[in-house]
């Protein structure tokens, strides 16, 4: 498999109440084409800052990122909005994307018209289409987000970044909101989505057991650094680092039954 994304020497540096925080230290790998990378650590470890700085929701301080042969971070702000349909990302909570009060039709139809991927007239057959892929029915067009639960959210969320034909989705904790039996249904369909579309993911996650499930290489982050990564099943069942044998301990059974 060629690589789809490829990650070096990526730091980023804050300024928090007078002193520097390294959130990322010279990280680097790669994501190939159909792949679905992990990347698992405690709280504070860089996770989320590493997923904000490769779709460019924040701005790195060195290294690079490219992406399909692009170099993502050099793309001057006319280029990144063509080219950002090829990199979509999925949040938490999917409020952080998508405006409460608006309807599902709109919040899937926006990237629609904002990149210009359909006529006007073939947007409601288009919202239709990414409903159907997310497993939800057509009776929910005219519902506010607000008013739908957590599960159906993220499944519109997700049907919102569909919408652009992405090849990359960054997952940033998607599915850790959700109880149990929900995310295993969003874990089966991610999965499905991957095997049907050709997807590559960059899972963040802090959930070990979510991870067994989706994830063909996992990448373990300790204070902003990559400490270890390798095949799923090989980091899970023999741990070299510290931090992932702490993190392996946390979980009481790695017990989810569907793997790649």
């Amino acid at each position: 498999m060629s690589a789809l994304l490829e990650v070096t020497g990526l730091t980023k540096r804050y300024s928090s109440h007078g002193r520097v925080v390294q959130a990322l230290d010279n990280v680097s790998f790669s994501i190939a084409e159909g792949e679905t990378l992990a990347v698992v650590g405690p709280s504070g470890s860089g996770k989320s800052t590493l997923s904000r700085v490769i779709t460019r929701l924040v701005s790195a301080d060195a290294g690079s990122v490219r992406f399909a042969g692009t170099d993502w971070l050099a793309l001057p702000a006319a280029a990144l909005r063509r080219e950002r349909p090829r990199m979509q990302m999925v949040f938490q909570d999917p409020l952080e994307a998508v405006n409460p009060r608006a309807t599902v039709f709109s919040a899937i139809a926006d990237p629609l018209r904002i990149h210009r991927l359909v006529p006007r007239r073939e947007f409601r057959r288009a919202v239709i289409h990414l409903l159907d892929k997310v497993q939800l029915p057509a009776s929910l067009l005219d519902r506010a987000v607000h008013e739908i639960s957590g599960g159906q959210r993220q499944r519109v969320a997700l049907a919102r970044a569909l919408a652009c034909q992405p090849r990359l989705i960054v997952l940033d904790e998607a599915v850790s909101a959700l109880d149990v039996s929900l995310r295993a249904r969003i874990i089966d369909l991610l999965i499905d989505l991957q095997r049907a579309e050709k997807l590559s993911y960059l899972f963040v996650s802090h959930d070990l057991a979510v991870v067994k499930a989706t994830a063909h290489r996992t990448a373990v982050m300790e204070a902003g650094r990559i400490v270890e990564i390798g095949p799923t099943p090989a980091l899970i069942n023999a741990p070299q680092s510290e931090m992932a044998r702490a993190l392996i301990a946390a979980v009481p059974r790695l017990n989810l039954s569907r793997t790649l």
